[in-house]
């Protein structure tokens, strides 16, 4: 039990609070708690972007997720064109604020007679 279920318990017991307030307090910390562990599940996950040319890697970049917005504008932007189309760095980031999971970006095509693959995606 951690210490402020403890607390809140021990005020119950000398009569400080109610027992419905004690629900209350009770029911607020479990939610904090909740809301804690979504983040610590978030903070671990990464945006990862590879960009593969002829069986060589060009570009292989993880970001943790707090740091994706930072670290995407930080990716050159000639890396992320494919035979004259841009990948649209903002659309990436709406994706990655509004929770996507998974693969976001897969392109394979061919450029000067060799393949191209560029994957992005949040893992």
């Amino acid at each position: 039990m951690n210490d402020e279920k403890k607390l809140i318990l021990q005020m119950l017991s000398e009569g400080k609070i109610s027992v419905t307030e004690a629900d209350k307090l009770l029911t607020e910390t479990g939610n904090l708690q909740d809301e804690s562990l979504t983040e610590k599940a978030a903070n671990k996950k990464f945006l990862k972007i590879l960009v593969n040319e002829g069986g060589n890697t060009k570009v292989n970049i993880n970001i943790p997720m707090a740091l994706a917005e930072t670290g995407l504008k930080l990716v050159p932007k000639d890396k992320l064109k494919i035979e004259g189309t841009d990948i649209n760095i903002d659309e990436i980031l709406k994706l990655v604020r509004d929770g996507s999971e998974g693969e976001l970006v897969n392109i394979e095509t061919i450029k000067n007679d060799k393949e191209v693959r560029v994957r992005i995606a949040i893992e």
